[in-house]
């Protein structure tokens, strides 16, 4: 089964559109809208993503974390073995995660590593009434969310400058997280 094939035919157009901008390093700010829209650019960070992903989360819900193209492209990402993920959530995780599952996996190798915020990072993230959530991919590429009910969200293939503001914010988030275990 290809990735195309994991894809609702409705959304094949902007699927396409997505990748053809992935494929050559774009730089323009593009928009997701919806919980679809977020798979399908995450799908496409991943795919890209050769040495790290940072993530912050609000507690992998499953609304676009269980979704087939997400899911497939997160194994991916993680069979490469120079990947390493940090993820901070924001709220207790779903036990019920899918993706969760795939990432636990990969907690003994050292190759993910996942982190419980503290609330004054929770605060600060939702300052105006709106919990932000984000990733950065390689330290080059990236994904704001703005509105994590609805994921109204920018993303960017290779935006350096953007990337370095969420990477200051996410190291200032990790300085007071804690480490989470599983049994």
């Amino acid at each position: 089964m290809s990735r195309e094939d994991l894809i609702k035919p409705e959304l094949l157009a902007y699927a396409k559109f997505i990748s053809a901008k992935a494929s050559e390093n774009s730089s323009d700010i593009l928009a997701n809208a919806g919980e679809d829209h977020a798979a399908i650019a995450m799908s496409n960070l991943f795919d890209k993503t050769q040495l790290s992903v940072k993530m912050v989360i609000g507690c992998f819900d499953g609304r676009v974390s269980n979704q087939e193209i997400y899911k497939e492209s997160l194994k991916d990402c993680l069979k490469k073995e120079n990947v390493k993920f940090q993820i901070i959530h924001l709220h207790d995780l779903n036990p019920e995660s899918e993706a969760l599952a795939i990432l636990k996996e990969y907690i003994p190798t050292g190759q993910v590593r996942i982190y419980k915020s503290d609330q004054s990072f929770r605060e600060k993230l939702s300052k105006d009434g709106s919990e932000k959530h984000f990733s950065i991919y390689d330290d080059r590429m990236c994904r704001f969310e703005k509105d994590s009910e609805k994921f109204l969200a920018w993303f960017s293939f290779n935006d350096l400058k953007r990337t370095e503001e969420l990477k200051a914010i996410f190291d200032q988030g990790l300085v007071n997280a804690t480490e989470t275990t599983f049994n």
